[in-house]
């Protein structure tokens, strides 16, 4: 059943300066000095990220009021909107890589600033392989609804343990999960997307 998990790998996507710059909480123009340390944390971490992504696609069910998608059982309100009229849906996981982990750690103490642009490049960079992933299944299935992670509304995180299971993240992609839920590498990201 796992040899279904399809596997994809990225180039980089273009960077949104501005949504970096937006994540790490700046409004408006940056400054010089914001600008001239946006583009130093650019070219040191520019090698740093691998950008991949495992999937399936599975049937959506309803039964008894709840949402089944291969071994996901929801009753979210939320989900069951997003997916209304989607006769299937595609699970992935997504995920940059360990290295800006890295080197957020490596600067978190040290340099405060510097640890805060990567953590902003970092999410800039797992949404933009995201909106990349997507944009190849619109292209493939045409009609698509807009990814939906656990965490959503009344989508509850633990949904994120049979994701998991189903797409073999650790094996498949590097990315694990722990008794928390937290993922590892941090900028990671799990979703469903229904199709039309």
């Amino acid at each position: 059943m796992l040899d279904n998990v399809l596997i994809k790998n990225y180039p980089a996507p273009p960077i949104k300066e501005r949504e970096i710059l937006r994540y790490a909480g700046c409004s408006g123009e940056a400054d010089e000095a914001t600008q001239a340390l946006l583009q130093e944390c650019l070219l040191e971490c520019a090698a740093a990220f691998s950008y991949r992504v495992c999937y399936r696609v599975f049937d959506v069910k309803q039964e008894k009021g709840a949402l089944i998608i291969g071994n996901v059982t929801s009753d979210s309100k939320a989900l069951r909107k997003n997916l209304e009229g989607c006769e299937k849906a595609v699970v992935f996981a997504a995920t940059v890589g360990l290295n800006v982990d890295r080197m957020i750690a490596k600067y978190a103490g040290v340099a405060t600033a510097k640890a805060l642009i990567l953590q902003a490049i970092g999410a800039e960079r797992i949404e933009a392989l995201c909106d990349v992933f997507c944009a190849d299944l619109k292209r493939e299935y045409k009609n698509i609804q807009p990814r939906f992670s656990p965490g959503y509304g009344d989508f509850s995180l633990s949904v994120q343990k049979e994701i998991f299971l189903m797409l073999d993240c650790p094996r498949k992609i590097g990315l694990t999960l722990n008794d928390s839920l937290l993922m590892s590498p941090t900028k990671s990201v799990t979703a469903i997307v229904g199709l039309r």
